[in-house]
């Protein structure tokens, strides 16, 4: 009998060490999932502002003289520091000494520190390296002369004239840095630390975790390391896992020591107990396989939905970000190109007239390219649901005729694009910006299966279906609907591909010419907006992708009614309110050109002071969503409660949280919009309050 307990005791134990092993390597692919979105995001964070620092050494070999260069630089140093949080200091230097800081507050301290006599080694390292190389070169962390833990970025300049600086730098907050990447939110059962180039560790997370998952973070000329584990170690974290099996092995050896009892004079009776246990543990063994599978789907679809939600928080922020950078850079070029027209056809100066159109087919370029950008980000935005729904009644044939030039541009010179609009008007319910983007989505995608260019016919018409569809349109309800077909004659799909067209993230296209979102987009805003999806294709014969959606019943029209009247400006007052500085001079810069008033505040906070210190009354608040201290939500709340009886139009890149009001007192504009958008939305809602 003892024999056998110590084989029983033996057996248990090794079976508990190598399931124990397997749920721990299970476990450390389970933080390697959770983690590596931060990696991604540290690299972006740091690549931000090594693009800031390239900016400042272009900015300075830009400069004509050193006088100019002192002038300016204030000014350009306090855009880089207010573009990108967590810049510490801008700084030139020339023979290793510091010739000039932002903010002006360090320069008594700092301004000809001769920086190779400085203690650390680090320092003296990183302006070597920078000498040596036009690649960039990254010192610390270390402490800072002005102050708080830092790293230094530093670019070799090529000096023009005796002088000027020989490299820039950027003096960076470690702290603020590690903030934005928010590695505070991971859960407290993960315990992360971050090693400099060095291998030291960076605080606050330096406490480093026993037996980690290493994560390379790239940040310049030296790599940093992402170290993370649970936080009461490997085996404490499986050990909710492991008791089953160890009582199921607790059951084992007590069989065992049961039968090596009752050997003797009962053998009946220990058959009959055997078999009792057996069918005992068999089914307890079919309950714990049962239930262990069960909690592997569990786990692997709680993966996958915490993946999809990263990818989404991230894609959502990123289109914020760029939605910003669109709208100055399409108002601009639109400003730019308008006047760049007028000037070209008041020119009687031929050489003039010629320099004047090629700037604007330069301008016209830069609004395609932009065009393209902002398809991209309104797809990350509905892919990550964070994209504003306004399902009105829309026009299909008027939504075509307002994208058609836009199309052409998108596709390029090779491939021909053929419209045709079906007769009189198609009304659907659905939001226009989404209707255009399903539309541009799939021009773009039937131009992708032309390299060699042809042709795409764009067609809209109405279908009245007695009983439920047969082919091409299967399973289509029977009643009225208004069909948007496109339809190209290039290589077609096998049906393997129409399988999988639909899926976020496929794509056939080559690595870095498509990211997979744009048929997944497409497929979900038609079909939340109760609308139906067809496909047909085949290897060579083209492929025609339908869309259908219920149609309206014709809007009733008053014959008495006279047709309204567009608003024209008349030195209306509005209050823009934006924390983007570029942003605010683009809008009231447009604003002002179409005849209207405009007063500017930097955020929700200083726009609400300027109303309580008295200044004229706006006919219209125009104010971003997100901005620091009070955004633009806030601000509407805060403007009711004081009874300013001011109408509000929201604009913003996308929006999070709680839906904006929308009602005759409040509006909303999306990122990027054109000029002519702008002042249209503006017109409307001043003409509402008449």
């Amino acid at each position: 009998m003892g024999l056998t307990l110590l084989l029983g005791a033996a057996v248990a134990t090794a079976f508990d060490r190598w399931y124990a092993g397997q749920l721990i390597a299970r476990e450390r692919t389970r933080v390697e999932a959770f983690v590596a979105p931060y990696t991604t995001l540290l690299e972006g964070i740091f690549q931000r502002r090594i693009v800031r620092l390239d900016a400042l050494r272009q900015f300075v070999s830009l400069q004509p003289s050193t006088d100019e260069l002192t002038r300016k630089f204030p000014t350009f140093a306090d855009g880089l520091r207010v573009a990108a949080p967590g810049v510490r200091a801008v700084q030139l230097v020339r023979n290793a000494r510091i010739v000039a800081t932002n903010p002006g507050a360090d320069s008594a301290t700092l301004v000809g520190y001769d920086l190779m006599t400085h203690p650390d080694p680090e320092v003296r390292d990183g302006v070597e390296r920078a000498r040596r190389s036009d690649a960039m070169a990254m010192a610390g962390p270390f402490p800072l002369l002005q102050g708080g833990v830092g790293i230094v970025l530093r670019l070799r300049v090529t000096a023009k004239a005796e002088g000027f600086p020989d490299q820039v730098a950027l003096v960076l907050n470690v702290g603020e840095l590690l903030y934005e990447a928010d590695l505070a939110r991971l859960p407290s059962t993960v315990q992360v630390a971050l090693l400099d180039r060095r291998g030291l560790p960076v605080a606050p997370f330096d406490r480093l975790p026993q037996d980690p998952v290493s994560f390379s973070v790239s940040v310049g000329d030296g790599d940093w390391t992402l170290l993370a584990a649970p936080s009461f170690g490997w085996h404490q974290s499986v050990l909710g896992d492991l008791r089953p099996t160890r009582l199921a092995s607790a059951l084992i050896v007590l069989l065992l020591a049961t039968l090596s009892y009752g050997v003797a004079g009962r053998q009946e009776r220990l058959r009959r107990a055997v078999d009792e246990r057996t069918q005992a543990l068999a089914q307890a063994n079919d309950d714990l396989r049962r239930e262990a599978a069960e909690r592997r789907e569990l786990e692997e679809q709680l993966l996958h939905s915490q993946k999809m939600e990263a990818v989404g928080t991230l894609a959502g922020g990123v289109a914020h970000d760029f939605n910003n950078l669109l709208t100055a850079i399409v108002g601009f070029a639109q400003l730019a190109e308008q006047q760049a027209a007028q000037l070209q056809a008041e020119s009687s100066v031929p050489d003039m007239a010629r320099q004047l159109g090629d700037m604007r087919t330069d301008l016209a370029e830069i609004l395609k390219a932009s065009d393209r950008a902002s398809l991209l980000t309104s797809q990350l935005l509905s892919f990550s649901r964070r994209q504003k729904s306004t399902p009105t009644r829309l026009d299909v044939n008027g939504v075509v005729k307002d994208i058609d030039r836009m199309l052409r541009r998108l596709i390029g010179e090779t491939v021909q694009l053929q419209t045709e609009t079906g007769a009189g008007p198609l009304p659907v319910l659905a939001d226009g910006g989404q209707l255009s983007q399903v539309i541009v989505n799939l021009v773009v995608n039937a131009r992708d299966a032309l390299p060699n260019g042809g042709r795409i016919h764009l067609r809209t018409r109405a279908l009245d279906l007695a009983a439920v569809g047969a082919a091409p349109y299967a399973g289509l309800p029977s009643g009225e609907w208004v069909l948007v077909e496109v339809q190209d004659n290039g290589t077609g799909m096998t049906p393997e591909v129409q399988a999988r067209m639909f899926e976020p993230f496929f794509t056939t296209k080559r690595l870095g010419d498509g990211t997979g979102l744009g048929l997944s987009t497409v497929y979900g805003i038609v079909t939340q907006a109760g609308g139906h999806v067809f496909v047909d294709s085949a290897p060579g014969q083209g492929t025609t992708v339908s869309l259908a959606w219920p149609r309206l019943e014709p809007a009733a029209v008053d014959p008495e009614a006279a047709p309204p009247v567009p608003a024209v400006a008349n030195g209306e007052l509005v209050l823009v309110v934006e924390d983007e500085a570029g942003l605010r001079r683009l809008v009231g810069e447009i604003l002002r050109r179409h005849g209207y008033r405009v007063e500017v505040a930097f955020d929700g906070q200083d726009a609400l002071e300027k109303l309580e210190q008295g200044m004229e009354l706006p006919e219209l608040v125009l104010t971003d969503v997100v901005m620091p201290r009070m955004g633009g939500a806030e601000l509407a709340d805060a403007m009711a409660a004081r009874r300013y009886d001011i109408p509000v139009l929201f604009m913003s890149g996308y929006q999070e949280g709680d839906p904006l009001p929308d009602d005759m007192q409040h509006g909303y504009i999306a990122k990027p919009f054109t000029p002519d958008a702008l002042v249209s939305r503006v017109r409307s809602m001043l003409q509402a309050r008449v």
